[in-house]
C-alpha cells in the first residue's frame, strides 16, 4: 500500500462515487476535518484505496483486483497493533466485502446498517417542538462542555476529535442540562463533503422523555442554517434509533453490511444479543 501525504487526499475521490451510503467519517479525514491515513495502489487515478479514520472508521473502496494492494490490506487489518481498540470496515461493493471477509474470517463479525436520507418536509413539523421542558436548558456545546461530555459521558470523543478546539472550529452539538449535568446530548460524529453525521445519547434516567428529539432538532436547525445535510445511520436491529430516525425527519434508504473488530470479545457478544444477531459468527 502506498500511504498519500495529505495534499493527494483529493486523488481517491473518484472511488467514493455511487456508495449505498455516506461515508461521512471518509469525508472528514479527505478534506482533513478528522485525523487519518489514506492509502491507494497508486498516486495517480488509483483503482483501489483504503481510508482510515483513527476513530476506527476504515473504508475499504475500488476494485479487489489488485492482489498485492488486497493482500496488504489484510496483513494491515490482521494485525491489532495498528488499531486502538476496534474497527468498523465499510466496503464500496459487496463483491469487495464478500472477498474481504473471506479473508478475514473468525477476525471480524457481519454487522447490518440502515442508512437514512433527510426530508426537510418531514421535519418541519418538528420546529413547533424545540422548546425545552421546565428545568432543563439548551445549550450549544463549548468547549468546555466538549471537556466536560468527554471526561464524564465519551472518553472516545477523545481519539474522535484531537482537540475541543478541533471539535469547536470543526464540528458542533447541542445539550439539554439539567442541575448543569447533561440529560441528552446531540454532537456531530464526523463532518465532511457538507454532510454531519449524527450522534445522540440520552442519559437513562431521561429517556422516554422526548429529549433526544429535542437535542436532534437542534442539532438539524444548525445544519440547515451553515449549509449542512443531516446524515443518519444506525445498527438495523436498533429499532429505537430507527423510530428517533423517524421523528427526525429521516427515511430509511437501505440497509448494507459492514465488518466490525473490537479487542474485547465479550463487547461483541453482547452487541450481537442486544441486537438480535442469531449467529455471532456471520450477524451482526
Amino acid at each position: 500500500m502506498i500511504e498519500l501525504s495529505k495534499g493527494e487526499y483529493a486523488h481517491i475521490l473518484p472511488l467514493l462515487k455511487n456508495l449505498a451510503y455516506e461515508p461521512v467519517f471518509a469525508y472528514s479525514v479527505i478534506e482533513r476535518n478528522q485525523s487519518g491515513k489514506v492509502f491507494v495502489d497508486r498516486r495517480e487515478n488509483p483503482t483501489c484505496g483504503l481510508i482510515i479514520n483513527l476513530y476506527g472508521q476504515y473504508l475499504l473502496t475500488g476494485s479487489g483486483d489488485n492482489e498485492s494492494f488486497m493482500n496488504d490490506v489484510v496483513e494491515f487489518l490482521l494485525n491489532d497493533q495498528n488499531h486502538s481498540i476496534y474497527y468498523d470496515l465499510y466496503v464500496s461493493t459487496p463483491d469487495l466485502l464478500f472477498q474481504i471477509g473471506d479473508r478475514l474470517a473468525g477476525k471480524t463479525v457481519l454487522l447490518y446498517r440502515s442508512s437514512f436520507t433527510f426530508e426537510l418536509s418531514q421535519f418541519q413539523h418538528l420546529k413547533t417542538l424545540n422548546s425545552s421542558p421546565e428545568q432543563f436548558v439548551m445549550k450549544r456545546m463549548d468547549d468546555i462542555l466538549f471537556d466536560k461530555y468527554k471526561n464524564e459521558m465519551d472518553a472516545s470523543y477523545d481519539s474522535l476529535w484531537s482537540s475541543a478546539q478541533n471539535f469547536i472550529d470543526r464540528g458542533f452539538g447541542y445539550c439539554l442540562v439539567k442541575d448543569d449535568q447533561f440529560a441528552s446530548v446531540c454532537n456531530s460524529y464526523f463532518v465532511g463533503r457538507g454532510y454531519a453525521d449524527i450522534d445522540i445519547v440520552t442519559v437513562d434516567e431521561y429517556q422516554n422523555k422526548g429529549l433526544a428529539t429535542l437535542t436532534g432538532t437542534a442539532f438539524i436547525e444548525h445544519c440547515l442554517n451553515h449549509n449542512l445535510l443531516p446524515n443518519y445511520s444506525c445498527d438495523a436491529g436498533n429499532e429505537r434509533s430507527i423510530q428517533l430516525a423517524k421523528k427526525l425527519g429521516f427515511a430509511k434508504k437501505n440497509d448494507f453490511s459492514m465488518l466490525w473488530w473490537h479487542q474485547d470479545q465479550s463487547i461483541i457478544s453482547d452487541y450481537l444479543k442486544r441486537f438480535n444477531y442469531s449467529n455471532t459468527s456471520k450477524d451482526k
